[in-house]
């Protein structure tokens, strides 16, 4: 933020899902500046639970908006999951109606257990319209890492990383606008590996740019 320097820089094929990358390029930053990570800030698409949690094991500031509140803004007539209480002697949730949703499957890929109680009590329940749109019912999923991933969330959601958000999306505009004067915004050749010379020129003239500016 205080030098607008780039300090790490990956390509990758379109299919490619960048949140991703996340980890990688903290680890690109630490090798080249010499710096350990403080604060990483990013754009919702990053705010995922794997990045949530590898920050949190690398006691790094996760200043990026909740992917699952962003998604949640789509279905704002459904009931929040922070509406279904946890209930940790008995491991069930209540949910609105007061009715126990049980835990049914575990999610060992996703690390996470999956809560419901029967089709036939949803089915029948008043304020199921509020509640899903699922033929089967509603299902509640609680990571095994629960309470260091709201840790995080709730980091997120503060003064500062709204702020930081705030900032990072004006010198990121200003980067792409200076990138696209030297034909960053259409690759120039194929191949992977191509594009990344491409990449690491339009990154590196940036940083010379910056240097200039600032002697």
């Amino acid at each position: 933020e205080r030098s607008e320097s780039i300090s790490a820089v990956d390509v990758t094929p379109g299919e490619t899902n960048e949140a991703h990358c996340l980890p990688s390029l903290a680890d690109q930053h630490e090798a080249n500046t010499g710096l350990e990570v403080e604060t990483v800030v990013a754009d919702s698409k990053y705010g995922t639970v794997e990045n949530f949690l590898a920050c949190h094991g690398r006691n790094i500031r996760a200043h990026i908006p909740d992917l699952k509140e962003t998604q949640r803004g789509r279905r704002q007539d459904i009931f929040p999951e922070d509406a279904f209480k946890y209930d940790q002697d008995t491991d069930t949730y209540i949910c609105p109606a007061g009715k126990s949703l049980l835990l049914r499957k575990h999610r060992k890929k996703r690390q996470a257990n999956e809560y419901s109680c029967s089709k036939k009590v949803c089915q029948s329940c008043r304020l199921r319209d509020q509640c899903t749109k699922s033929k089967t019912g509603r299902t509640i999923k609680r990571h095994h890492r629960h309470e260091d991933l709201e840790l995080m969330r709730s980091r997120a959601r503060k003064r500062q990383a709204k702020k930081d958000i705030r900032t990072r999306q004006h010198l990121m505009e200003r980067s792409f606008a200076r990138a696209c004067r030297y034909g960053f915004k259409r690759s120039r050749w194929r191949m992977l590996w191509k594009n990344k010379i491409q990449e690491y020129l339009t990154a590196a003239i940036q940083n010379i740019m910056v240097l200039l500016a600032r002697n």
